[in-house]
């Protein structure tokens, strides 16, 4: 029998490429299946962000390219596919062409090798701009775009869709789209790419403040936006948090240590993980055993933790509380046993690195070390929001 690769539509294909993207803090693959609990605070702490992000900018580039396509006069749908997909690419052409050395432009690697991404600015940021309520309807982004083509049409439905010509139509319903376009923005001008710039301007920065403050009020992101906490930016790490973590909300502050405590906790099974596939080789690995105090690790509650995030997964709970207690009993024969029989049975014994020691670079790091919860992307949003501000002063 032959086996091969479906052929999946564009929007599918870029669904699956950005859920294995999210798989681990910035391409570290999630080894020992500890996602949930990790997105779990993510989503808490940081709401609206995943780890592909770059810049805040594209939460209103994405908008202002859809306002354009509602405006133009274009009615069929494949036709408004692909110049929306123009659009978002011309973008990152602006931006190489005005600052070679822009940081955070979407695409810039693929454009100076000639072609462009699968995973589009659209894609990326679609789930925030819900979030934030710069979308106001449950579409998908084909979803929306067809709904555009449909209300062009001024049709009950859409038949023909696709098969329609658009040659020598104007913009008469443009109107119609108008009225029925799901988009909260502060605003928007037809010439909005001819000064394209990353940073953001002052209204952009007050609407996006604004919005996390608004839909997300108990998040830590909201609170810091809230209060001016600038020195936010000045931390380097999510568990350097613990220098201000003070001037935040007791519920927040109870979240933020049980997920500090979890992410050492994970740093501890990551290295043990380390140790077994380098066959105990891996210096760094070696000397960060050295250094892991087993007493104050073991001190979390699994229960506690998944149950304050709404996760019910028998198989992750027992993992993660019979390392616990192996830890505790600074058995680790018995946990190195625990961590390799979790990854086989998320992997199988093939594509399991620990059930292959000694056949990778014993110097190369695996799995992931501290827990990140998209804490430098935030910081990143919350620093362009900051920026935008001088502009107001």
């Amino acid at each position: 029998m032959e086996i091969g690769w479906i052929d999946f539509s564009k929007n599918e294909r870029s669904k699956i490429l950005s859920v294995l993207d999210l798989l681990g803090e910035k391409g570290v693959l999630d080894e020992l299946g500890i996602s949930q609990i990790r997105d779990g605070y993510s989503d808490l702490f940081f709401p609206g962000t995943s780890t592909i992000q770059t810049r805040a900018k594209y939460f209103f580039i994405v908008p202002y390219a859809f306002r354009d396509l509602e405006f133009n006069n274009q009615y069929d749908l494949f036709k408004l596919k692909k110049t929306f997909d123009n659009c978002e690419e011309k973008c990152a052409h602006i931006f190489l062409e005005n600052n070679p050395d822009e940081s955070g432009v979407i695409g810039s690697r693929a454009i100076r090798n000639g072609s462009w991404v699968s995973r589009t600015p659209s894609a990326i940021y679609w789930a925030g701009l819900r979030k934030y309520g710069f979308f106001k309807g449950k579409m998908s982004i084909d979803q929306y775009i067809k709904f555009i083509a449909v209300q062009k049409q001024n049709t009950s439905g859409a038949v023909n869709l696709g098969n329609r010509s658009d040659e020598g139509h104007d913009d008469k319903n443009a109107g119609d789209v108008q009225k029925a376009h799901l988009f909260n923005i502060p605003s928007y001008k037809r010439d909005w790419m001819d000064n394209l710039k990353m940073n953001l301007t002052f209204e952009e920065g007050q609407f996006l403040k604004n919005q996390i403050i608004e839909s997300c009020p108990d998040s830590l992101m909201a609170y810091v936006l809230k209060y001016d906490i600038h020195e936010f930016l000045d931390i380097s790490s999510f568990s350097d948090l613990d220098a201000i973590i003070h001037r935040f909300p007791d519920d927040i502050k109870n979240n933020y240590n049980k997920a500090n405590s979890f992410s050492e906790f994970c740093f501890a099974l990551r290295v043990v993980y380390n140790l077994i596939v380098s066959e105990n080789k891996n210096e760094e690995a070696v000397k960060e055993f050295d250094n892991l105090n087993f007493h104050e690790i073991s001190n979390i509650d699994i229960d506690d933790i998944m149950g304050s995030l709404g996760i019910f997964n028998p198989y992750l709970g027992k993992f993660l509380k019979n390392s616990r207690e192996a830890v505790e009993n600074e058995d680790f024969d018995e946990l190195k046993n625990i961590i390799w029989e979790r990854e086989v049975s998320l992997k199988g014994i093939n594509r399991s690195k620990t059930a292959h020691p000694g056949e990778y670079d014993v110097n190369e790091w695996f799995a992931g070390k501290r827990l990140d919860y998209r804490f430098s992307i935030a910081r990143d949003i919350v620093g362009d929001i900051y920026e935008s501000e001088k502009d107001g002063d």
